[in-house]
């Protein structure tokens, strides 16, 4: 099965940013039929703080971005992982939080999965921006969330998720042989840790990591890594999109994966389990 990561560099602009999605599948000369297609954290819009999200915030399956999402991915025939998309508590506009969520479509255009971040992003980064506090204007889920395809179920995550080992070990349990991960993390901690966390989740589960991550300057000032990536089970990187923007992608093998997992029964011999909540299906 084929996966791509579209590496953005997203704005505040909510067109012009689903524009850049429309022209980068557009333009391929790859058969994307039944792909999957991921995007990076806050995809639509990006590069004015985390509160604006709200400005853009819509109910869980209805709005103006989520119809133009789903029309992509009935369009070009795939699985399009739209993460993360601002939504409405309940539908509420009045509350000051929203849900950080990732929103899954299938190749006919229907919402099939959506999970919300757990883990929310407070901390202190010695960068341009210096302290990032998504829990301010974010309400973070509770539950692991996987889906169905025809290569075996994918697992979701955000971002900051990807330092909670725990997670990926619940969604491993869960029996995903992928996980994604949309991303928007910072110059400063992904050149330290991106490709190395990355590489330790798919290892130590035995699952292709899917990494897209948001790349350049933003309008704020804010500086994203980029590097999106997807790494297989033996923590061989298949490719690095690095600086670039646009759409990269790799070649998902199932019997290789069977191959790794049956020489080194890591599932089998581990002697502890998950205490997450789980919730592998939603409707």
């Amino acid at each position: 099965m084929k996966v791509y990561t579209l590496q953005m560099c997203s704005s505040p602009n909510v067109d012009e940013n689903l524009l850049f999605i429309e022209q980068e599948l557009t333009k391929t000369t790859a058969d994307l039929t039944n792909a999957i297609v991921v995007l990076p954290e806050c995809f639509a819009a990006f590069g004015v703080g985390d509160r604006a999200n709200s400005d853009i915030a819509e109910p869980l399956n209805n709005g103006v971005i989520q119809s133009r999402l789903a029309s992509l991915a009935k369009q070009y025939s795939i699985y399009l992982v739209a993460g993360t998309m601002p939504i409405l508590d309940n539908g509420n506009s009045k509350l000051s939080k929203v849900k950080p969520v990732t929103l899954v479509y299938s190749p006919v255009g229907e919402l099939i999965a959506h999970y919300q971040k757990i883990h929310l992003f407070d901390v202190d980064v010695e960068d341009g921006v210096g302290s990032y506090r998504e829990s301010d204007s974010w309400s973070a889920g509770d539950q692991v969330v996987c889906f169905d395809t025809e290569f075996g179920k994918i697992g979701l995550a955000i971002c900051y998720d990807l330092r909670f080992p725990g997670l990926f070990q619940a969604l491993r349990d869960e029996g995903v042989d992928a996980i994604v991960l949309p991303s928007a993390f910072t110059e400063k901690t992904g050149a330290a840790h991106w490709q190395i966390l990355l590489q330790a989740r798919a290892i130590e589960n035995q699952v292709y990591m899917i990494g897209c991550d948001q790349a350049g300057t933003h309008k704020n000032g804010r500086q994203t890594f980029g590097h999106s990536m997807i790494v297989d089970p033996w923590g061989t990187v298949l490719f690095n999109a690095e600086k670039k923007l646009g759409l990269f992608g790799a070649e998902l093998n199932k019997d290789g994966l069977t191959k790794v997992r049956k020489s080194m029964p890591i599932k089998q011999h581990n002697k502890f389990v998950s205490r997450y909540v789980k919730n592998s299906s939603q409707d």
